[in-house]
């Protein structure tokens, strides 16, 4: 199954023919006014019209329309957003006093449901009165626990939190919980701040009674394996100026239950993918291995090749504590460094070769990553890229919650850090591809 959406691409091609259309008008118009009408830097800079515009477009989220006025009318643009209408039946997770709650009752009408959601007694009693007041027999009160919000399976169309996930003490639980209550095909909307990778390295028991920011990319990452598949960013439909992020997900239709990945990358041969990955002859001193998933059986195969022992960088993009280490292969021993806003504590040691082995398309903190990675890499040594591939150019948050990067973007980016392209293997996989690269002579 698959979790990409063709609204992606219709906005990307929106936004790269424009400026080249404008471009091109401009240069018609100039030629039929005759020779020397085209200002001498104005070719250089039509020209490099295509590869700005390329660059607009992977960046196509940061152009959001106007945000809403107020919050009610936030919540009545996601729920246009979602089809949510009358007869839909909607949870308000973490309801407070129901702000948002009353707006769901009115859009869903009264053959409809909003189950307002609260873990305290006080709180519901609150509700439950204020219900009352209001008359409106399409509103529930739920008294819920730390690990589920207690709603009935398969009732929702929506299940929507506004800064409470950041809350969560439990928060797996929570959301195998939520799933459930979700219809199939019905989403999961978190609203909270900060955008970005996770700053605030607090023990998730910590959470519950006190703010602690949270990060996106652990959102997504929790929600995704506990079975939620994601499919947008919607920042433009909260109308808070603190910065937040509103992240959409969906429950998938064709699975029966939660704690699975939606959207898994085809599996790896990982005996060929070795081969094409390490050439014969090819030998390491200390190279350095990002990788995730099922790419991990790969390093056992670099570390044989390897006469030091390797350094593994952590990305904060994927860590949810400040001390996780994905698990690594049995018998394997492997420091490890986890980055800072892409800088990662990597000893004093040289580095002859970088794997990123399905978790470049991560990336929040590329430049500063692959800056260093550049300064830090021996004369002759390369920087290896086996990712899942994207058929379009995407944003870099785009990139790291579909788990994709398109293959133009990486060889983008690692140029800018100067870094050569050397060589692009044939696919090691169906959705996958290889590419190596070394570093630039200084000109």
């Amino acid at each position: 199954m698959t979790c990409m959406k063709c609204g992606l691409r219709r906005r990307f091609e929106t936004v790269v023919r424009f400026p080249i259309l404008v471009a091109v008008c401009i240069l018609l118009v100039l030629f039929m006014l005759g020779p020397g009408a085209i200002p001498a830097d104005f070719a250089r800079n039509a020209s490099a019209a295509e590869a700005s515009a390329a660059a607009d477009g992977r960046q196509a989220s940061a152009a959001a329309p106007q945000r809403p006025a107020d919050r009610p009318a936030s919540i009545r643009a996601l729920a246009a957003r979602l089809d949510i209408a009358p007869g839909s039946a909607v949870a308000d997770i973490g309801a407070g006093k129901g702000m948002d709650t009353w707006v769901f009752a009115d859009l869903v009408g009264p053959t409809g449901t909003v189950y307002a959601e609260e873990i305290t007694e006080g709180n519901v009693k609150t509700l439950r009165a204020e219900v009352e007041k209001r008359k409106l027999a399409q509103v529930r009160p739920v008294l819920g626990r730390d690990d589920s919000p207690n709603l009935p399976p398969d009732s929702v169309d929506l299940a929507y939190m506004r800064y409470v996930y950041h809350h969560l003490s439990k928060p797996r639980e929570m959301l195998r919980e939520i799933w459930r209550s979700l219809k199939p095909g019905g989403h999961f909307v978190v609203v909270d701040r900060l955008p970005g990778t996770l700053r605030d390295w607090v023990p998730r028991e910590q959470r519950a009674s006190k703010h602690f920011w949270l990060a996106e990319t652990t959102v997504v990452r929790e929600a995704r394996e506990e079975g939620f598949c994601f499919v947008a960013c919607a920042d433009e439909l909260c109308e808070s100026k603190d910065n937040p992020f509103v992240l959409i997900f969906q429950r998938p239709e064709d699975q029966a239950e939660p704690g699975l990945d939606p959207d898994p990358l085809v599996p790896l041969a990982t005996g060929a993918v070795s081969e094409m990955l390490l050439a014969a002859d090819k030998r390491f001193q200390r190279p350095a291995i990002m990788a995730l998933g099922q790419a991990r059986e790969l390093i056992p195969a670099i570390l044989e090749r390897s006469s030091g022992a390797g350094v593994e960088i952590v990305l904060e993009e994927w860590a949810t504590q400040k001390d996780e280490r994905p698990p690594l292969p049995a018998g394997i021993l492997l420091p490890s460094a986890l980055t800072d806003l892409g800088i990662a504590d990597l000893g004093s040691e040289p580095i002859d070769a970088v794997f990123f082995l399905d978790a470049y398309h991560l990336l929040f903190h590329g430049p500063a990553l692959l800056n260093q990675l550049h300064q830090r890499l021996a004369a002759g040594g390369c920087v290896f890229v086996l990712d899942r591939e994207a058929k379009q150019a995407l944003s870099r948050r785009e990139a790291s919650h579909h788990r994709r990067i398109a293959p133009e973007t990486v060889k983008q980016e690692l140029a800018a850090a100067g870094f050569v392209l050397i060589s692009e293997s044939p696919a090691p996989a169906k959705d996958r591809f290889l590419l190596v690269f070394g570093k630039a002579k200084p000109e």
